[in-house]
């Protein structure tokens, strides 16, 4: 019996036997709050922040980079480019969610350059995402110096200059204090933020049009976790300053910003409602034709497939 709790533990969390047999004797044996405690164990969330100087163009620069090295996921590539240097105050001591906000904040300030900005964080998410695995276990065990030699790389591609220097921190969270992070930078017990448990209020939904691609994936083909391309077609006041916020507007009008998709749901025999995350407290909603292609990219686990169980709890 004890066993295969152990071995539904390791199927549904992706840990190794000794942390599932840890976090099951700290339960009393009860899988569902295993399930829960287990992300207190698995300390493999890495943030990296950075500010960065191009002295040549007198641009300044930040950005996050969040990884889950368990499953090799990049859960974060955040960035902002500007001529205002007052971006460079913003302190790299900062937890990542009042750091992201920072970073937000700093789209809004005059002399930001928001397709320049859209672009870094494409290459940042490019750079990680075709990562080995190897390269992934040395941003954990790699000091903040050698990574912040690395990214000055990747950037100094896009700026095709070395006139670049970069200061970096590196943080690591277990997977708990990395979904429980508050607004006000302190951790507190939650479970997921699924729908049905949070109030109307701490939920803002906006409505969004999903990218299509001729060659691209059917809306069918969809699932939690997929990366999509959405603009903001919300025409409320509150959603026009967030597309802002979130780079998904500039001086020529909106401009497509890659998100993750959070849930999906079938509507009607032909439709697909998707969902993605905007941010913490802010979603984006999209009815599409199941048919449709759609410009999507597949982010793949490297340790498992949802099981039924995961997907009963994770639509």
């Amino acid at each position: 019996m004890i066993q295969d709790k152990i071995a539904l533990l390791m199927e549904e969390t992706g840990c190794e036997r000794g942390e599932a047999e840890l976090a099951l004797e700290m339960c009393g044996y009860q899988v569902e709050e295993a399930v829960k405690a287990i992300g207190r164990l698995l300390r493999n969330i890495v943030v990296l922040k950075a500010k960065f100087l191009h002295s040549e163009q007198s641009q300044y620069g930040l950005f996050l980079v969040v990884l889950n090295l368990k499953s090799g996921v990049l859960l974060r590539a955040r960035a902002v480019l500007s001529f205002n240097p007052a971006v460079c105050e913003v302190p790299l001591d900062k937890d990542w969610f009042e750091f992201e906000k920072a970073l937000y904040g700093c789209r809004l300030w005059d002399g930001s350059l928001q397709g320049e900005s859209l672009e870094l964080e494409q290459r940042l998410s490019e750079h990680f995402r075709a990562a080995s695995a190897r390269s992934l276990e040395r941003v954990e065990t790699a000091p903040a110096e050698e990574l912040a030699a690395e990214l000055s790389g990747v950037l100094r591609g896009m700026f095709k200059s070395p006139a670049l220097s970069l200061k970096l921190r590196k943080d690591i969270l277990d997977l708990g204090q990395f979904q429980s992070l508050g607004s006000d930078g302190s951790s507190r017990p939650r479970g997921r933020p699924a729908r049905s448990r949070l109030r109307a209020e701490e939920l803002l939904v906006l409505a969004i049009a999903l990218e299509e691609d001729p060659r691209g994936m059917a809306a069918g083909d969809l699932r939690a976790g997929d990366m999509v391309s959405a603009r903001i077609v919300d025409p409320r006041d509150i959603a026009q300053y967030l597309a802002k916020l979130f780079g998904g507007h500039s001086q020529r009008g909106q401009v497509p910003i890659l998100v993750p998709v959070e849930a999906i749901e079938a509507v009607a025999p032909s439709g697909v409602l998707a969902r993605v995350r905007f941010s913490r407290g802010v979603c984006g909603d999209a009815l599409v034709p199941r048919e449709s292609r759609l410009k999507a990219v597949r982010v793949a686990l490297r340790n498992q497939e949802l099981s039924w169980w995961r997907r009963f709890l994770w639509p």
